[in-house]
């Protein structure tokens, strides 16, 4: 059994946050969707806006390089963008095949460089349109899947053997093989979170367990390897959108939540997995 700690306020008066990520110094970066807005909140509890991109950002991921990649849902903007350190923004995905994508919502880097993200935007159980791609550093774009009812958090094991993918409004996570060949297999039910809405963001701690942020649910459920679900973290707030490892010892849990406008952080006895973004 995993003892978690009490969740503590971090931050408040974020109508809409999400994407919770870390960069290398310390500081967090995460999004507010309504006002378009990535913010970053430094080591001194100082929240600035960093970059905003006129659209609808949802998921954040660091590259080694240092540039921050952003899964964004707006009309203009579909896919993938790059920020540079300093600033310097281009879109980077926006299509597949000549047809716009849905709408990015979540990412994940490989060691080689490879963005997998979910493309929900628009899609539901009645009208199941997500799609999951994954982006190479070539400039290649491969569909995973389609067909799917709002895909969403997306989080690779450590080993990278397997991508895992929140099907939201089918409560359910899947996980795909990444085969020795570097092809992915088709999605296997992993795990199974009941109560809708359904799964969001996702994170690995370096046990192998998964959190899930659950939307609609007011806690972080924690899966083992093996897809059971063996704890649960409350959260103030039911709009939990998104986690995060952080701190010295990676051992923070950083959780969004809308519903309460608010971010919060939980003790955890197991760090998180280290990500691909150093």
């Amino acid at each position: 059994m995993i003892q978690a700690g009490e969740a503590q306020l971090m931050v408040s008066g974020f109508d809409s946050p999400e994407g919770p990520a870390f960069d290398r110094d310390g500081n967090l970066f995460f999004v507010n969707w309504l006002t378009s807005s990535i913010n970053r909140l430094d080591t001194n509890g100082n929240v600035t806006e960093f970059f905003n991109t006129g659209g609808i950002p949802a998921g954040l991921a660091f590259h080694p390089d240092g540039c921050l990649w952003v899964a964004d849902e707006g009309d203009d903007i579909h896919g993938l963008m790059r920020i540079t350190p300093d600033g310097q923004a281009q879109i980077v995905v926006n299509e597949h095949e000549g047809r716009p994508l849905n709408g990015a919502n979540d990412l994940v880097i490989d060691r080689n460089g490879v963005i997998y993200f979910s493309d929900p935007w628009r899609s539901s159980a009645e009208n199941p349109i997500g799609g999951f791609y994954r982006y190479f550093p070539d400039g290649r774009l491969e569909q995973i899947d389609t067909g799917l009812a709002f895909p969403n958090g997306v989080a690779l094991n450590a080993n990278e053997s397997a991508v895992y993918l929140a099907e939201t409004y089918e409560t359910r996570i899947l996980r795909y093989e990444i085969r020795a060949d570097g092809s992915v297999g088709p999605a296997e039910e992993w795990g199974q979170t009941g109560d809708p809405p359904g799964p969001d963001g996702m994170a690995f701690d370096a046990e192998g367990n998964l959190y899930c942020a659950h939307h609609g649910g007011g806690r972080v459920d924690i899966f083992a390897p093996d897809g059971e679900r063996i704890a649960k973290i409350p959260i103030p707030g039911a709009g939990v959108t998104n986690c995060a490892f952080g701190g010295p010892d990676r051992k923070t849990l950083v959780v969004t939540d809308v519903t309460t406008a608010s971010l919060y952080t939980v003790r955890m006895p197991i760090p998180g997995q280290p990500l691909n973004d150093r």
